[in-house]
């Protein structure tokens, strides 16, 4: 039984298989028909087309942020904070040292700013 209609794809079979199971694999495909499927939007190489063309997400704002899936929530913002706290003492005492680098005195400043006040954790 031939698949009919728009998007359907014809049969296809295993090549290599037992004496009768190419046929009873394509009946089957033909009994369940594929899903219609819907044009998607075609991949675009750079330079392709113009900036001037209309929008493929004309419901969309320009200034649209992502989902978030990769978003740091509070509580790895906490732990960040904490494990930059522990990491202080070290780097402060070696920031302090008369030869001590302007990067790491910088680095030790930003890790400061970083943790912010004590209280809060």
């Amino acid at each position: 039984m031939p698949r009919k209609g728009k998007g359907q794809q014809a049969a296809k079979t295993v090549t290599g298989q037992q004496y009768g199971e190419a046929k009873a694999q394509e009946e089957s495909q033909g009994i369940v028909p594929l899903p219609k499927m819907e044009p998607g939007v075609p991949a675009m190489r750079p330079g392709e087309a113009s900036f001037k063309r209309p929008s493929e997400r004309p419901g969309e704002a320009i200034t649209a942020m992502g989902d978030g899936v990769n978003a740091p929530t509070p509580e790895d913002n906490m732990m960040r904070r904490k494990k930059t706290l522990s990491m202080l003492p070290v780097l402060e005492q070696m920031a302090s040292e008369p030869h001590s680098s302007p990067q790491l005195r910088n680095l030790v400043r930003e890790m400061k700013s970083f943790v912010g006040p004590i209280e809060e954790l």
